[in-house]
């Protein structure tokens, strides 16, 4: 089964601040979709950068499919529209086999209607004074939770609403319908927990999981299953084909070594010799 990742990213806002949101992401590294919090036009439905006015503008939960398949499985238009840049800060906070990841992504697409039904308030600025902040991170915060997932802040960031929630951690645990256990670290699958190479892996699957792990930045789960893959026979015949190869290339050149060295003295000999 494939490896899929939840991960976590932070949108620079101004300079300072941040607007963390979700990302899924395939066994390729793909985007498949994102989840947000975003102030919202109650007159025209639509998102805006940032909310002026709490009597016009909502926090609503958005859904943003970059997938054919998956916006047809979830009922939803697939869109070009994207928060996603290379410059931001992100971190995988979970890579496991795709079951699991979708089943903890789609309690919080789920949660979605109930969520939005709440029609919340967008601070203006998306920042309150007089009482809690609830905007686009305090969504981050009750999606991650409702997924089961670390809920990461960024270092150097200003996030207001992080510490704050759409609902209440009682609300948020019944939304939290996936089954699977509340993650407090970042976690990746290990070899142990994923099994050895198998007829219905592959070795190219485990590959793609070595993979996996280099790219969310788990050296420790990389050296892992690097011993791992060591220790099984696909891993072995490997060693033993890079030993041989390396044998055979060693060889190669000390005879290449040889003939140079023998047509090097050849040339001396035949060389006329100079008397004074």
């Amino acid at each position: 089964m494939p490896l899929y990742s939840i991960e976590a990213r932070s949108l620079s806002v101004v300079g300072a601040a941040g607007h963390d949101f979700w990302v899924l992401r395939d066994e390729n590294g793909q985007a498949l979709a994102e989840l947000h919090g975003l102030a919202t036009d109650r007159q025209t439905g639509r998102p805006v950068p940032i909310g002026t006015d709490p009597a016009r503008y909502s926090l609503q939960v958005w859904e943003l499919a970059h997938d054919q398949e998956y916006a047809k499985a979830h009922g939803v238009d697939k869109t070009g529209a994207t928060y996603i840049s290379n410059d931001q800060p992100s971190r995988a906070v979970l890579t496991a086999d795709s079951a699991e990841v979708m089943a903890r992504w789609n309690a919080a697409v789920a949660a979605k209607q109930p969520l939005n039904a709440l029609d919340l308030d967008y601070p203006s600025y998306g920042v309150n004074v007089f009482k809690d902040t609830v905007n686009s991170n305090s969504t981050y915060r009750t999606l991650g939770e409702i997924m089961g997932v670390p809920v990461l802040d960024f270092p150097r960031r200003m996030e207001p609403g992080i510490d704050n929630r759409m609902v209440s951690p009682e609300v948020i645990e019944k939304l939290r319908t996936h089954g699977y256990p509340v993650l407090n670290e970042p976690t990746i699958q290990r070899p142990e927990q994923h099994g050895a190479i198998s007829r219905d892996d592959g070795l190219s699957s485990f590959l793609d999981r070595m993979m996996v792990a280099t790219q969310s930045g788990d050296d420790a789960a990389f050296r892992q299953m690097t011993q791992a893959l060591a220790n099984m026979p696909q891993g072995q015949a490997l060693r033993t084909e890079a030993i041989a190869t390396v044998n055979r290339q060693e060889q190669q050149m000390a005879t290449q070594h040889a003939e140079l060295q023998q047509a090097a003295q050849q040339k001396i000999q035949a060389a006329p010799v100079m008397r004074i």
